[in-house]
């Protein structure tokens, strides 16, 4: 797992000074951005904005308050765990954004804070005390949940691997919000966990899919260990291509070396070029 940008394994949005600048660095500075100007507030007693942005089930119902389902993702509160999150995010999201490509990741990104949001508001009308709500835990718990997923096998501290992170962190969570009868934030965590689950092992039945769709754009689809390519794919023999996809089931994608990969592309290429004749 590569562990600062610039390493050239993905695609940037832009370079700053010759490093490449990736689209996870961007959400993180404008996350960092926020928690600035929250930190600024507290101290100045300037919250009428804070609630405001933050996301009111309620509010949103009554009160036509829409932006918060957008917006309540960039409030943060003074906090510690603000840097675990956002340590985390630059671990795990820049290897997630390199294995699904830019346009995908975005997306993804984005599903990860309006769908939680819209089936908050929508469980308001089951649940009117489901509170108010602020900062995108739920969207940072499921992309380590993607990476997870991804990259099942890679092994983080102490030597276990990331899908026994995953469904212990998962587990964990549930079981608080279940004593805490935190019904919203439970559906808010399993809707955002079940979208990066999707959109990574399975690709074709992904919402988000269908949504890029609409956009009119199509995108890749994962390079993951329940990819499926033809057998033979642009110069890449199927056996090659078993065994690069045996290596990122063990060592996670970030382990393939640059000829790996353009094997890998080259085979995707093959791939949609055979849906597209269909």
């Amino acid at each position: 797992m590569g562990y600062w940008p610039g390493d050239g394994r993905g695609e940037p949005v832009f370079r700053l000074q010759g490093r490449p600048v990736y689209l996870t660095d961007i959400f993180i500075a404008f996350h960092c951005l926020s928690f600035v100007v929250g930190v600024l507030s507290v101290a100045t007693y300037r919250l009428a904005w804070f609630q405001e942005l933050s996301l009111s089930p309620q509010a949103v119902l009554t009160q036509g308050k829409v932006w918060q389902v957008f917006t309540y993702a960039w409030i943060h509160s003074p906090s510690l765990w603000f840097a675990l999150w956002m340590l985390m995010f630059f671990w795990f999201g820049r290897e997630v954004e390199f294995a699904l490509g830019l346009k995908k990741y975005f997306f993804l990104y984005l599903s990860l804070i309006l769908a939680p949001a819209i089936c908050a508001v929508l469980f308001s009308l089951v649940d009117q005390t489901g509170g108010t709500f602020y900062g995108p835990d739920e969207a940072h718990m499921a992309i380590f949940v993607a990476f997870a997923a991804l990259s099942p096998g890679a092994e983080l501290m102490f030597g276990i691997t990331a899908k026994w992170y995953a469904i212990v962190l998962l587990a964990l969570y549930v079981l608080i919000d279940i004593s805490a009868h935190a019904w919203t934030p439970l559906l808010m965590l399993s809707v955002a966990s079940g979208i990066a689950y999707l959109s990574v092992r399975m690709p074709d039945i992904s919402w988000i899919r269908s949504w890029r769709q609409g956009w009119g754009r199509r995108g890749r689809p994962a390079a993951s260990s329940h990819t499926f390519f033809p057998s033979k794919a642009a110069g890449a023999s199927a056996e090659s291509i078993d065994a690069i996809l045996d290596k990122i089931s063990r060592k996670g994608i970030g382990s393939l070396t640059k000829s790996e990969r353009e094997a890998l592309e080259r085979a995707r290429k093959a791939l949609l070029r055979k849906e597209q004749r269909k």
